[in-house]
């Protein structure tokens, strides 16, 4: 958001000082169209870049992925194993129905 903002702030700077030559009043009304214009601009290119950047996936990352599930499945069984209770014997006097 912050680069979205100085692009707009310097745009529309740029704006008012390329018109102001022309007209005052001119610049201040088209300052801030220049800057939204540029602000939009930079914002395009922002979102493709990252979607360029999303599309492609790093070689290994489905292999890093399944081994971090693997690690975790088996820490996960190690804990239950060691965590679990020993089973009860049932007491031959007590029936629950």
């Amino acid at each position: 958001m912050f680069p979205l903002m100085f692009v707009a702030i310097a745009a529309g700077l740029g704006t008012a000082a390329a018109v102001a030559p022309t007209s005052i009043a001119l610049a201040v009304v088209s300052a801030p169209f220049g800057g939204s214009f540029a602000a939009f601009v930079a914002g395009l290119y922002i979102a493709h870049r990252n979607g360029t950047a999303r599309e492609r996936p790093h070689p290994d990352a489905t292999d890093h992925t399944d081994s971090m599930v693997a690690a975790l499945r088996s820490l996960e069984i190690h804990d239950r194993a060691r965590t679990r209770p020993p089973a009860a014997e049932p007491d031959p006097k007590r029936h629950v129905a």
